[in-house]
């Protein structure tokens, strides 16, 4: 396997991409395997879950329950 230094433009993007996009995008956007994202985005404390945007809640079981009459 090629194995390849993170450059500061790496994780740049690495940084602008987290809780935006799924890992396995940001894998495929900056040419490296989803683990390798994942451990680096450890390394620099990132979270790489996505954030929902304000807004968009999706109703569960409860909600409906909430509103039926």
């Amino acid at each position: 396997m090629d194995r390849r230094r993170w450059s500061e433009d790496d994780i740049a993007r690495l940084r602008g991409m987290a809780q935006k996009m799924p890992g396995s995008q940001i894998a495929v956007e900056v040419g490296r395997g989803v683990a390798a994202v994942a451990v680096k985005a450890h390394e620099l404390k990132l979270s790489l879950r996505i954030k929902r945007k304000e807004g968009s809640h999706s109703p569960t079981a409860a909600d409906a329950n909430t509103h039926a009459a």
